[in-house]
C-alpha cells in the first residue's frame, strides 16, 4: 500500500458538511454587503453634500469674490457679486463696515445679448479716473495719485491732465462739473464731450 492510499483510507472516513462550505460563502456575501453599502452610503453623503454646495452658490446673493480697487488714491477692497438678475453688483466699503460706493451693471454682446460682467471690466472701471469735491476743491484721482483741479481750468471750463502709470499714459479732459473723458491718444476735445456738462 502506497502512503497516497494510506491517506485516502484514513480520511475517507472523515465527511466534511455541506453547510461548512455554504457558510463560508455567505460570510464572503456579507462582507461584500457591507462593503458596497458603506460605499453607497460615502457616495450618497458625498452628493448630497456637493449639491448643497451648488446651491448655496446659486442662492441669492452669489459667489462673492473680491478684487483691489483704487478709491480716492488708497488701495481697497472691492466686493464683487453676481445676482440671480445676472447683474454684476460691487460694493466698497470701510473697516466698520459702512457702504462707501456701490454700484452695478451689465454688458450687452454683439448679438444684444446682457450678460454679466467679469471682475476685470469691474476693477477696470473702478480703477478709471475719477473727480470728486472735497472741502470746495475738485480732485482727479487715478490708482495712487490725486490732482487738485482747482486752478487748472482754461476759459472753455476744460482741465487736460497727462496720467501716467508705468507705461500707461491717459490723457484725461475734465470739466468744471466734475465730468471727464480720458483716451490713451489723445486729450477729448470740447466738441467730443456732454453738451450738458456746459448749460
Amino acid at each position: 500500500m502506497t502512503n497516497k492510499d494510506k491517506f485516502k483510507r484514513a480520511f475517507s472516513a472523515l465527511h466534511t458538511s455541506d453547510s461548512f462550505t455554504l457558510e463560508q460563502e455567505d460570510t464572503t456575501m456579507t462582507k461584500k454587503i457591507r462593503f458596497h453599502k458603506t460605499a453607497v452610503a460615502a457616495c450618497t453623503a458625498l452628493a448630497i453634500f456637493a449639491g448643497t454646495a451648488t446651491c448655496y452658490a446659486a442662492d441669492a446673493g452669489g459667489i462673492q469674490r473680491t478684487v483691489q480697487v483704487w478709491l480716492h488714491g488708497d488701495q481697497t477692497t472691492a466686493v464683487i457679486t453676481v445676482g440671480d438678475d445676472s447683474v454684476t453688483h460691487y460694493s466698497i466699503t470701510d473697516k466698520n463696515g459702512k457702504q462707501l460706493q456701490g454700484g452695478g451693471g451689465v454688458a450687452i454682446d454683439e448679438d444684444g445679448k446682457e450678460r454679466a460682467l467679469t471682475d476685470s471690466e469691474i476693477q477696470e472701471h473702478l480703477d478709471s479716473p475719477s473727480t470728486d469735491t472735497i472741502g470746495g476743491k475738485l480732485y482727479l484721482f487715478y490708482k495712487d495719485q490725486k490732482t487738485d483741479l482747482t486752478d487748472k481750468f482754461d476759459a472753455d471750463g476744460l482741465a487736460y491732465i497727462t496720467l501716467k502709470d508705468g507705461d500707461k499714459t491717459l490723457y484725461v479732459t475734465v470739466a468744471e462739473n466734475g465730468g471727464l473723458q480720458s483716451s490713451t491718444k489723445c486729450y477729448p476735445q470740447k466738441s467730443d464731450l456732454p453738451q450738458e456738462w456746459f448749460e
